[in-house]
């Protein structure tokens, strides 16, 4: 990654290293970024992916760095449509989410910027079971709607600051999270957003979830 130190800010497309592969991402780092969220996604339908480049972007104004990276390759979704494969698979998604958090710590343009994770849905599993397995690369999580389903038998084991995030109006999810919290032996918040079912539904609770998450984050960079 290359970029021009006379900018005030830096955004470009990447691919980023995976073991064998190559991931396409997007990274912005605005001028004196105090942190960098990784945000990844898998299997998302185009409103998902579209409202997470949202977030991003409000991060990006409260002057985070992000790195928004699609965890699955072209072929790999191909494949998850006649199989279903990938689209759970979050062995796959963790292991790959510490692979980019390794590469973030060793990029010469981001290796002074701490680490965040921020998963939706799926994803929102992965980033838990990566820091468990790293917990060095990772200052804190946010983990919004997820399906903490997949990540239950490693809750009791996360070490980072946890903020969950869902919907006050998703009964399922409400009891889902409110049971995770109890696992999380850390820092850890549980956060509803009002009037909401489903957060990735609704423009209106973008700016509520990036406010809380870059709170959340802020507070655990030491800049809250």
């Amino acid at each position: 990654m290359d970029m021009a130190s006379e900018n005030s800010s830096y955004e470009s497309p990447v691919l980023v290293p995976a073991g064998a592969l190559y991931l396409e991402g997007n990274v912005c780092i605005p001028q004196d970024g105090r942190g960098i969220v990784l945000f990844p996604y898998g299997i998302e339908s185009e409103q998902r992916v579209d409202y997470t480049v949202k977030l991003g972007q409000l991060f990006q104004k409260a002057g985070l760095a992000t790195l928004l990276v699609n965890l699955l390759t072209a072929e790999e979704k191909a494949l998850d449509a006649q199989t279903g494969f990938f689209r759970e698979n979050i062995d796959i998604m963790h292991q790959r989410i510490i692979g980019i958090a390794n590469w973030l710590s060793e990029d010469s343009q981001t290796q002074n910027l701490r680490i965040c994770y921020f998963g939706c849905g799926v994803t929102g599993a992965a980033v838990l079971v990566a820091a468990v397995n790293r917990p060095d690369l990772v200052v804190a999580v946010a983990s919004a709607s997820a399906r903490l389903d997949l990540a239950r038998a490693y809750l009791t084991r996360v070490e980072n600051p946890v903020l969950l995030l869902v919907g006050e109006d998703d009964a399922q999810g409400m009891d889902a999270n409110r049971q995770a919290l109890e696992q999380l032996h850390g820092a850890k918040r549980l956060e509803t957003i009002s009037g909401a079912a489903n957060i990735f539904e609704d423009s209106n609770t973008q700016e509520e979830v990036a406010r809380l998450a870059i709170q959340w984050f802020d507070r655990h960079l030491g800049l809250g």
